[in-house]
């Protein structure tokens, strides 16, 4: 059943839009940064742009920006389920727990690694397209693209799909586990930049999880030539790297199952429905006829009232103020070491000029994100929630009393009247067996 399971997993996400929509996008960038000297990923000064070298730092800088979609997808097939309300039968099932947890998981991150070959494949295409620049580009090299995605690129990978997908299981709610990718995006980042010395980058390339500390350790000291034809040794600390980047990914998979309770539902499903038991509700008293206004003071009103209510919805979440305090964590942090020039002990004064773009890098980013999130949850919370055919008519107004609405007739109905007014067909009643038929035929008339 494993297998199965797998199978269905990796085919659901396949055929989504989002997976092609990802591939496609992913797949522009790199064939971009090949076809276009507009496109930069990474430092690629005096090397070719399909190097060995350039080749690895691309596909580990891309697996840090996939991590948001590894997790939309490895995150969405253990809360699918209970979202779309399938969840207890499938919960029903002769289905073992080990089977549907890690079949869901080996199925999703399947279709993610067929999703992140779109930066591969995008790299390959662009080196080939015609009119480039031919000092620029070096021999074609299977062998580098191989080691960048499996030895580089997979256990990264691996390693944030099996992370996010164990607090998946634990949290039930794939906001949450969308704001553990951000802090660790931003303790990454921040990791990077007080790290980035000479004297600690050993020591920190070994327990780098997604392996730029340790490629940079390896690769050093290469000179262009270097850089155009070897690839990195996997000796050393760059394979001690590799291999905590894998048990950590092992880890957070055997941490998954005891978290998940295959019998628990999640999200809305875990609200307590009311007891039978219960005192019945008191009788209703008469209430006062109430007449709707729709003038422009009610319409203020409602406007007022309903900024009013969505406001409260966003403060109250704790996903804003988490938000919000990772974006000036993330701007502390480096603002702490832009005073520190470069990477040897220089100074910088903190004046207006160079504190106010370093502000608009750090902290702008954190206001879209939370913009485009609060943004798609006030569209579509009704929905989510189901009360969207409660809400949406009491905001249209109604027809007027003294005006008949007119009634669109079907499309079957338009169907008939077509055929009786092309063909010249007529109309009859259905009949039960044994019935005779009118004395006369009912004709159809475009009405």
């Amino acid at each position: 059943m494993l297998g199965k399971v797998a199978i269905f997993e990796f085919l659901h996400v396949v055929r989504s839009p989002l997976f092609w929509a990802v591939a496609g996008i992913f797949f522009l960038l790199t064939f971009g940064f090949m076809s276009s000297d507009h496109i930069q990923i990474g430092d690629t000064a005096n090397v070719h742009k399909n190097s060995p070298y350039a080749t690895i730092q691309t596909h580990l800088i891309m697996a840090i920006f996939f991590m948001f979609v590894g997790t939309a997808f490895v995150a969405g097939s253990v809360l699918r389920d209970d979202e779309t309300g399938f969840g207890p039968i499938v919960r029903a099932a002769p289905l073992s727990k080990f089977d549907y947890l890690y079949g869901r998981f080996a199925g999703a991150f399947a279709a993610a690694l067929l999703a992140f070959a779109a930066v591969t494949a995008g790299l390959i295409v662009g080196s080939f397209l015609p009119g480039l620049d031919p000092e620029k580009l070096g021999p074609f090299r299977p062998d580098a693209y191989a080691y960048a995605f499996v030895v580089m690129a997979g256990p990264g990978l691996l390693f944030s799909s099996a992370l996010f997908f164990a607090l998946a299981t634990t949290t039930r709610s794939m906001a949450w586990v969308f704001v553990a990718v951000i802090v660790l995006v931003v303790v990454y980042v921040i990791s990077g930049i007080a790290l980035g010395k000479p004297d600690i980058e050993p020591i920190a390339a070994r327990w780098d999880p997604f392996g730029l500390f340790a490629f940079d350790i390896s690769s050093r000291y290469w000179t262009a030539n270097d850089r155009n034809t070897l690839l990195p040794a996997l000796t050393g600390t760059l394979l001690f790297n590799r291999l905590f980047c894998l048990g950590l990914a092992l880890g957070a998979l055997a941490l998954a199952f005891p978290l998940y309770r295959h019998d628990a539902p999640s999200g809305r499903a875990r609200r307590k429905t009311p007891d039978d038991t219960a005192d019945a509700a008191p009788a209703s008293r008469p209430m006062a006829v109430v007449r709707p206004r729709y003038d422009r003071r009610a319409i203020l009103g409602q406007l007022v009232a309903r900024t009013r209510f969505d406001m409260a919805l966003v403060f109250r979440s704790p996903v804003f103020w988490i938000l919000l305090g990772l974006g000036l964590a993330n701007a502390v942090g480096y603002l702490w070491t832009f005073t520190d020039d470069g990477r040897y002990g220089g100074a910088v004064w903190p004046v207006t000029r160079t504190l106010i773009p370093a502000l608009d890098g750090t902290f702008t980013v954190f206001v879209v994100i939370i913009a485009a999130y609060y943004s798609g949850e006030l569209v579509w919370r009704d929905r989510d929630r189901r009360t969207h055919e409660i809400i949406e008519p009491g905001r249209r107004r109604p027809d007027h009393p003294g005006r008949a609405r007119r009634v669109r007739p079907s499309d079957r109905t338009q169907q008939v009247r077509r055929l009786g007014r092309d063909d010249g067909l007529h109309h009859r009643h259905l009949r039960p067996a044994g019935q005779r038929p009118r004395a006369q035929p009912v004709h159809l008339r475009r009405g």
